[in-house]
């Protein structure tokens, strides 16, 4: 019987529990399961983003699953429906005989839209990431950047540091010495990026869908950041969300959405505090000061570190400006090959599309 790409309804749940299970006994090199209730973030079908939870059946039987994050996208100038799909899990890594899952559900995914694309998923020799790119699909890492604000904690307690006893007496020297928080100042040296202000708001105010009309032209391809959508992606109700607001002479100029969270033996960050800027957009000449601002806010909240994903070359840019560091990314962003396509007629196309962590279905794991 050929598998069938359907919606996951309360009847499929027994079958879920099963395909779980043997996942769990087949020792699936995989970070998660499965959810076994059909239930999504958002039901309303007049809402700006509507997820839904697919599966793939073999007769009765569940053979993989995936999210999808049904929005609305921009490409060059033009709106689209975009189709972000999610957490996508096939019985194949357990068992061979169903290796074939992945690749079904990837053709029956990028049917669904012109502008399909994927985010996570590791580094770029793990299966999926290799399957995506023989089936056509661009796919890269997503630039990590990073600054440390507590020299000493970041020395002790970053995994890879201590990968060795090379590495780990280095770092425990750098820390003993005072070496490692002078060559971090004078590596994170930043530019002055003139004045403004930064205050943490309580919502999403119509400043936002102002700021993405003036800023939007300057994407290749993004999902929408208007309020009413970024009123979805990042809920005010998850008390982490911390929502900055960026403005030169009282006027809106940038944003910035960001988690705070204190890690207890994080596989790469160990027990630092890590602030997370989850997104951000800003006109732009305020790039950089919304950078600079919102590094700052997150500094003076007490974390060790602030990180950033952002796929847009300017932004990478600027934070760099902004004194922060390059450090190897397993953030990867896969786009269709049809969205390929259609992001390389603009010029500098693959350079200008704005995904960020925030896209993603990880966004406090720092996967």
């Amino acid at each position: 019987m050929p598998l069938q790409f359907v919606r996951f309804e309360q009847t499929h749940i027994p079958a879920v529990e099963a395909f779980n299970r043997r996942m769990i006994d087949g020792h699936a090199d995989c970070d998660f399961l499965l959810p076994i209730t059909p239930e999504t973030r958002s039901a309303a079908s007049d809402g700006p983003i509507r997820w839904t939870r697919y599966v793939v059946l073999d007769g009765d039987e569940v053979r993989g699953g995936v999210l999808g994050m049904d929005q609305s996208g921009w490409v060059n100038g033009h709106s689209v429906r975009a189709l972000n799909f999610q957490s996508p899990l096939s019985e194949g890594i357990v068992n061979p005989r169903y290796s074939i899952v992945a690749m079904q559900m990837v053709k029956v995914m990028q049917k669904q839209s012109e502008a399909v694309f994927m985010v996570g998923m590791g580094s770029a020799d793990r299966p999926l990431p290799k399957l995506l790119t023989a089936l056509g699909w661009s796919v890269r890492p997503v630039p990590f950047l990073f600054r440390v604000h507590h020299a000493g904690n970041f020395l002790s307690e970053l995994r890879l540091l201590r990968t060795s006893p090379m590495k780990r007496i280095a770092a425990q020297t750098a820390r003993m010495t005072g070496l490692g928080t002078v060559g971090l100042a004078v590596m994170q040296r930043r530019s002055n990026p003139g004045a403004g202000t930064i205050r943490q708001v309580s919502g999403w105010g119509d400043w936002a869908d102002d700021i993405w009309q003036r800023c939007r032209g300057n994407c290749s391809f993004a999902v929408q950041r208007d309020r009413q959508t970024l009123e979805s992606l990042y809920p005010t109700s998850d008390l982490r969300t911390k929502i900055f607001l960026v403005e030169r002479e009282s006027k809106p100029v940038g944003w910035s959405v960001c988690f705070n969270a204190a890690l207890e033996n994080h596989r790469h960050f160990g027990s630092l505090r890590v602030g997370a800027i989850l997104d951000c957009m800003a006109e732009p000449d305020s790039m950089a000061l919304t950078a600079t601002l919102v590094d700052r806010e997150m500094a003076s909240q007490d974390a060790d570190l602030v990180v950033v994903n952002h796929s847009h070359a300017e932004w990478v840019r600027t934070f760099r400006s902004a004194g922060f560091l390059t450090g190897p990314s397993n953030y990867m962003l896969a786009i269709s090959k049809r969205l390929t396509e259609m992001v390389r007629l603009g010029q500098r196309g693959e350079e200008l599309m704005h995904v960020t962590r925030g896209d993603g279905d990880g966004r406090i794991h720092l996967a």
